[in-house]
């Protein structure tokens, strides 16, 4: 999807002083929108329904459900959508959680007001985007378990593209016209050949070596 005039977006926190902040911050672009807040995994759901933003901010932690689970949920009905983690979870296992779970950005609540902008303008670019602060640990955990990888197949490559750029296995199967066990099977390989241990390598690995662009 290629960055629009009006990007719309949606915000989910459960705290108040928090999403009015960034509301404000976010209101100081011209090509910026924000169209609806949520307090709550289960409001966001419903409420997500009716605007159908661009974008959606949204924590992890929020009450009566989780981060996590709603992204999956909203992934799986709206596969375009742009979701963006904000959070003070720093840890890699958190990150690889953020990921699977569908979503294509993971900003430190820290670093919001200087990275908010250039993380949305990335992921409506159908790019992935880290926080600046993570990538120090992200580096040393994949250079410190990195071993010689072995070759992959031309379809291989074209899956770990796809993987890194945020698609889901069905997604995958779907626009290459194989069976979600075939992407499955696939997908292993390449987590073995490369010793990945977690999608977050994944996608570390595929920007390093310029199989998607940061």
């Amino acid at each position: 999807m290629e960055e629009t005039n009006n990007i719309k977006i949606f915000l989910a926190d459960d705290h108040k002083i928090l999403r009015e902040s960034l509301e404000l911050l976010l209101s100081q672009e011209d090509d910026f929108t924000v169209i609806g807040q949520a307090e709550n995994g289960l409001e966001l759901e419903s409420r997500f329904i009716e605007e159908q933003p661009d974008v959606l901010l949204m924590d992890i932690s929020m009450p009566k459900r989780n981060g996590f689970d709603t992204a999956k949920a909203i992934v799986k009905a709206f596969p375009d959508i742009r979701i963006i983690f904000l959070t003070m979870h720093k840890s890699e296992e958190m990150l690889s959680k953020a990921f699977h779970s569908g979503c294509r950005g993971y900003i430190l609540k820290e670093n919001a007001f200087e990275e908010l902008a250039t993380a949305i303008r990335t992921v409506m670019n159908d790019e992935i985007y880290v926080s600046n602060a993570l990538t120090p640990m992200m580096l040393s955990g994949f250079l410190s378990t990195e071993k010689e990888p072995g070759e992959l197949s031309g379809r291989e490559h074209e899956i770990l593209k796809l993987l890194a750029e945020g698609y889901s296995n069905r997604e995958i199967a779907d626009m290459l016209a194989i069976s979600v066990k075939t992407v499955e099977t696939h997908r292993a390989n390449i987590m073995r050949k490369h010793n990945f241990k977690n999608i977050t390598e994944l996608v570390l690995f595929a920007v390093r070596n310029h199989i998607i662009e940061p």
